[in-house]
């Protein structure tokens, strides 16, 4: 095992301590993408581990199978600062608002990291992150809406659909936001929970009536 001499980088593994097991390099990885930004390579992350590409690709895989494994590390750590959010909320607007802000919180935190594993950068390739961190997200949340949805009297069936929905929006107004950092994100949490919980039915006072109701009785004409 190669391991790097001299000076370090601050953070990176002092000469004899290079990174020798899967755990200790993805560790590696994340504090290199979160300094440097998504755009690292294997070769970086290896450097920044104090090894050799080829004990990145023993230990942890190609691009591929790191996107995967950061993508669930990732997506633990947003789990639980949800589950944490709601947890006791008998509220279904609150726990709504709870959950969006617990998610937005948790991006823009780490914002360089989910870049990464969603590909969501100039040239990534994104759909293997992006699913692998749909699908773990969505199951988790299609759970409490489940939950929810039960406790309501309704049926859970739409629960999975609504939950990849409800990712799906937040992965890209999420992307938005920290690109153009418009408002400020307790703004964007309500207005996300009211097109949630409100629907589209919200936006306004003229509805347009539905087709049969705007049908009324003809004259017949002589």
């Amino acid at each position: 095992m190669a391991v790097t001499k001299g000076r370090r980088r601050p953070g990176r593994p002092s000469a004899g301590e290079a990174a020798a097991d899967g755990e200790a390099l993805l560790e590696c990885a994340e504090r290199l993408i979160r300094r440097e930004g998504p755009d690292v390579t294997l070769e970086a992350i290896a450097a920044e581990a104090g090894v050799t590409k080829p004990i990145v690709y023993h230990h942890v895989g190609g691009k591929d199978a790191l996107v995967e494994r950061l993508a669930w590390r990732l997506n633990e750590r947003h789990g639980e600062a949800s589950r944490r959010a709601v947890a006791g909320v008998t509220d279904p607007a609150t726990a709504i608002r709870a959950f969006v802000e617990a998610h937005l919180v948790q991006i823009e935190s780490d914002r360089n990291l989910y870049f990464y594993v969603t590909g969501a950068t100039a040239g990534g390739r994104g759909s293997p992150g992006v699913l692998s961190f749909a699908d773990r997200s969505a199951s988790g949340l299609a759970r409490t809406l489940t939950d929810l949805r039960r406790r309501s009297g309704r049926t859970p069936a739409a629960a999975l659909p609504w939950a990849y929905g409800l990712i799906g929006m937040l992965h890209f107004v999420a992307l938005w936001w920290l690109r153009d950092a418009d408002r400020s994100r307790s703004e964007l949490t309500d207005q996300l929970t009211d097109l949630l919980w409100t629907g589209l039915r919200g936006a306004g006072p003229n509805r347009r009536a539905r087709p049969a109701a705007r049908r009324r009785a003809q004259p017949r004409r002589s």
